[in-house]
């Protein structure tokens, strides 16, 4: 803990770490969204929600060290579990416009509102906790990756395949937030490396998408 201009910061690492992947998350979404394009703006959106999950999850860390074992703690949670909501939901709708395009729009979006409203019902009624964030969050991600290293063989594009590096980036840092990897348990813990391993995925996404144009995913 530290006291910054007389406020008590809890977890300042997690904190600091949280913040800069807010303000890179931002700003990635919005050039992309200023880019145009379909892929563009839905890559807007999924870094739009991992820049709030980032951004609500330093309050968090910051004021919140009983975590949600308060009812002020869960109720500061619920930004985090939400913004995580869109990102991965984003993920699993990119997934199913590469991997299922005869899918009508309609299917496309009930199959995606129907995981988003489990996902956010389990995360806020049932179990908040990262790990159960994660079970859901992963999958989405991964089905996004098959997809991008689908596209990415399939046209032979540099966008596609920095996609795909990056996706796999973000699922490692998922794999090192939940096995505890940590530079020091207490100045760098393992939610401060995540946050640095998914800071560089963002990074490889961004130019990823750029490289592709921001075109539409289908064809």
């Amino acid at each position: 803990m530290i006291d910054l201009f007389g406020v008590s910061i809890h977890d300042p690492d997690v904190v600091f770490t949280d913040l800069g992947l807010a303000l890179l998350g931002a700003y990635f979404g919005w050039r992309l969204w200023t880019h145009g394009g379909a892929l563009a703006r839905m890559g807007a959106v999924l870094m739009g929600g991992l820049a709030s999950a980032a951004f609500w999850g330093a309050v968090f860390h910051a004021f919140f060290p009983a975590g949600t074992t308060t009812t002020p703690g869960f109720i500061a949670w619920i930004p985090v579990s939400l913004s995580i909501v869109v990102a991965a939901a984003t993920m699993l709708g990119l997934a199913l416009l590469i991997l299922l395009p005869g899918l009508p729009a309609r299917g496309l979006r009930g199959i995606v509102a129907a995981y988003a409203a489990i996902f956010a019902g389990v995360v806020v009624l049932v179990d908040e906790s990262f790990t159960s964030i994660v079970r859901f969050y992963v999958p989405a991600l991964l089905l996004f990756l098959i997809g991008a290293i689908w596209q990415a063989t399939r046209s032979r594009s540099a966008g596609w395949s920095l996609i795909a590096a990056g996706l796999v980036m973000s699922a490692g840092a998922a794999v090192l937030q939940q096995a505890k990897v940590s530079v020091h348990p207490e100045y760098f813990d393992h939610n401060a490396v995540y946050h640095v391993v998914q800071g560089i995925a963002l990074v490889v996404l961004y130019v990823g998408v750029r490289r592709t144009g921001g075109q539409a995913v289908r064809r």
